[in-house]
Formats: C-alpha cells, structure tokens, sequence
C-alpha cells in the first residue's frame, strides 16, 4: 500500500529485539487504557475509577525506570502551568473554599496524565499510536454494548446503564458516553479503509456496534461531534491521499461507511421508544437552553458578565454552586474559574494543539493515518465543548497526549535521539540522552 494507508506498524526484519522491559511496560499501558471505559460513580461524588488509580501508578513507575518528557513539550506544558496559576489566583476569592483542593487536584492529575502518554507516544509513535488507539477502541467497545445492553433491557439490571432513557453504558452522564466512542468509530474507520483481505471486514461488526451505541446516547453534542470529526477525518485522509487509486478507495469506503451508518440508524428508528426519543433530541435547542431565567444560554451569558467583573476568576469549581447552574462551555468554564490569565492560555493551548497537529498531518509520515484520526476527533470535541464542559473528560488528556507525542517526534525526525522506554533498535538501557530534557 502507499501514503497514509502504509502498514508501518510492524517492526521491520532484522531490527533488533525489543527489551523485556518496554514489552511489559507496553502492556502496562494497554491495560491501563482497557479499564478506561469504566468511570462510573456514586450521584455527587467524584471517585476514582481504576483507570485513575492504574494511571498513577504506571506513570510513577515508568517515569522512575526512565522514561522522561520530550523537550518540545515544555511550551503546551508552561499553558497548562498559566492555567493552573490561574485557578490558584482565582482560589484567593473562592467562597466554597472546601472545593477547591478536589477540583485542582483533579486538574494536576489529567494534565500529568496528558504529559505522560505524550512522552509515551514520542518514544516510539508508529507502535504505541496502534496500541493505544486498539486498547481504546477495545474500551470502547465494552461501554458501548453495556450502553445498548441497558437501553434494551437485555440483561437484569441493565437499567444502571442508562439515564433518562438514554444510554450512558459504563458513564455516569450520557454526553460523556457519546463523545468517548467517536475517536474509535474514526479509528475503525481508517483501518477499514485501508484493509487488504475480505477478512478485515469482521471490523464492520464493533464500529456498527459503536455508531448504534452513540445513536443511543441521544447527545446531540455527540452527535455533532461525530459529524464534524467525520467530515475533518474525511477531507484530510483524502488531501493527505498519495495516488489516485487511493483516493478512490477512501471515497467508496466513505459512501459504504454513510450508507452502513444508515442502516443502522434506520433499524434502532424502527423501535418506537427510540424513534420517539430521537425526534425529541434532534432539534438544535431543548426547553432548558433557551429558557430566559435558568436556560444554558442565559447563563452563559452571565457567565461572560462574571469574567468581566472578576478578571482573576471566581477559582475552580465556584461558578456552578454560586449560579446553581455550570458554565456548559468549557472556555467560559475555565474563564470563569482563573479568569483572563487560565482563559487564554487554555485558548493558547487548543490553537497551538489544532496549528501544530494541521502541520504535522501533512508531513506525510507513517504515523500520519492515526494522526488525521486524533486530530479529528479533537477537532470535533474542541467544537462540542461550546456547549458543554470537556476539561474533566479522561478521554480528552488521552487523546491530547496522543497527538502531542506524535507531532513533536515527526518534528524531532531528522536527527532526533530517541529517549529510553523506546521500541525498536533502541539499547537496552534506561538512561535519556540529555537532549531530551524537560525544557521548552
């Protein structure tokens, strides 16, 4: 195959063997992405998931035998740092003090999560891109038919997976279900199109499952996210398409993958409760965005009075007590709580995440087809968060550190010294070439 549909993931012949060390430490990681669809919680309270508590563990331990961040991570990782002053600035004027040790606790701790799969992928992207995007996908997967199990009723008990008649699978909120299944769909998506063999259509059966678990969702959020990351996915997989012949093949791929879609939303419409729901939440607004006293719209727009009388912000997790409503927009979420200092450097680091990603999907590397995938998806998810608030999504960190590690090693390409923890043809060794610091 040629250009983004290059099967570059396998290690070349003759390459030397892998450690033990970074086969396990792999593996770890995977593990940790498997337990990534299970984050429910009790109503009110905030627990952490295993996913949390692998997560924590795996960075610790890998970053003590080694592994270090990339140099060029120092600029997005001084953003978050503003944002996180920003949010300690707003703290001195938090009336519900109690609140905002939890909530910046859990800031650190996603934007650390962030920083260690980006020096993850960057060791050795091609590999760990696949693996990672596969043990989410696999993720997927599990919450997805927990979703249509509940909704459907098929199992005792399913209803703990659904919320107001819509499916949540393993989630406590259906609008978090929803947009966590659109990277994979996308991923799925690729490696359909690329498939050699009448045998890689099985791949078909999980991004139907996927596409009808989202349908379920009922998040209009979702939904559009789906449609913007498809459309992005589709327009770069064909601009960065190398022959004619390929190009061709992406097209009908997309008209078979539309017209999949359709049969399977038109199969689950047939169902009367879902057909009700759905002309329920097509429309573009509900009763509570629009209503004038306690609608999303009106209190975004006090929101947006409240940055401009408190510039320093209000602190984290202050604005949804004091307004008994949350900003939905994750832009005048982080506004609001670290004023004008978290706000633009949050802005920052979402126009340097979508500039950085557009160039290095262009390059035309082998990591460029899950590149366009990642890239997409966060396209979608920066759109959807106008409407609502992503900054405590897992998935997000994930998919950040997926593109981040990718751009700054196909920038770093020429010449670059790859640090340890390192796939193929990298010594068996845990020490970092000082080039490979911690600095901007």
């Amino acid at each position: 195959m040629d250009g983004w549909q290059i099967d570059s993931f396998r290690a070349p012949q003759g390459t030397a063997r892998r450690p033990m060390a970074v086969q396990l430490a792999e593996m770890l990681v995977m593990l940790v992405l498997l337990t990534s669809f299970y984050v429910k919680s009790q109503a009110g309270q905030e627990q952490p998931t295993p996913y949390d508590m692998l997560m924590v563990g795996t960075v610790g331990l890998l970053f003590m035998f080694g592994l270090r961040p990339p140099r060029g991570l120092g600029w997005p990782a001084a953003l978050w740092g503003f944002v996180i002053i920003g949010y300690g600035i707003g703290a001195l004027n938090a009336v519900f003090i109690d609140r905002v040790r939890p909530s910046l606790t859990v800031t650190i701790y996603l934007i650390g999560s962030f920083l260690f799969f980006a020096a993850w992928v960057y060791a050795d992207p091609a590999r760990r891109m696949m693996q990672m995007m596969w043990a989410y996908t696999v993720a997927a997967l599990f919450a997805a038919l927990a979703g249509i199990a509940g909704y459907f009723g098929v199992v005792p008990g399913a209803e703990m997976f659904t919320q107001y008649g819509r499916a949540t699978g393993t989630f406590n909120d259906p609008n978090v279900f929803g947009p966590f299944l659109v990277a994979p769909v996308l991923f799925l998506s690729m490696m359909l199109s690329r498939a050699g063999s009448v045998r890689s259509l099985w791949m078909a059966v999980p991004l139907g499952v996927l596409v009808l678990a989202l349908l379920l969702s009922f998040s209009r959020g979702a939904w559009g996210n789906m449609a913007l990351s498809g459309l992005v996915f589709f327009v770069m997989t064909l601009a960065t398409s190398q022959s004619a012949k390929q190009a061709m093949r992406l097209i009908v791929f997309a008209g078979l993958a539309v017209l999949v879609g359709a049969i399977v939303i038109m199969v689950a419409l047939a169902d009367p409760k879902v057909s009700a729901l759905f002309s329920e939440r097509a429309s573009l607004t509900q009763n509570y965005d629009t209503d004038p006293e306690h609608g999303r719209f009106e209190s975004q727009e006090r929101a947006f009075r409240m940055v401009l009388e408190k510039p320093l912000g209000l602190g984290p997790a202050q604005w949804a007590i004091i307004n008994d409503l949350d900003t939905h927009n994750v832009y005048l979420h982080v506004l609001v709580a670290g004023g004008f200092l978290s706000g633009f450097a949050f802005i920052g680091f979402v126009m340097l995440s979508l500039v950085r990603g557009w160039r290095a999907a262009y390059r035309g590397e082998p990591e460029t087809g899950i590149l366009v995938v990642i890239f997409s998806a966060l396209v979608g998810h920066f759109a959807e968060a106008v409407i609502i608030d992503i900054n405590n999504w897992r998935h997000l960190y994930l998919l950040l550190g997926l593109l981040w590690g990718a751009v700054l090693a196909i920038e770093a390409r020429k010449g670059a010294v790859r640090p340890i923890l390192a796939g193929n043809n990298q010594p068996d060794t845990f020490r970092l070439a000082p080039a490979d610091g911690f600095r901007a």
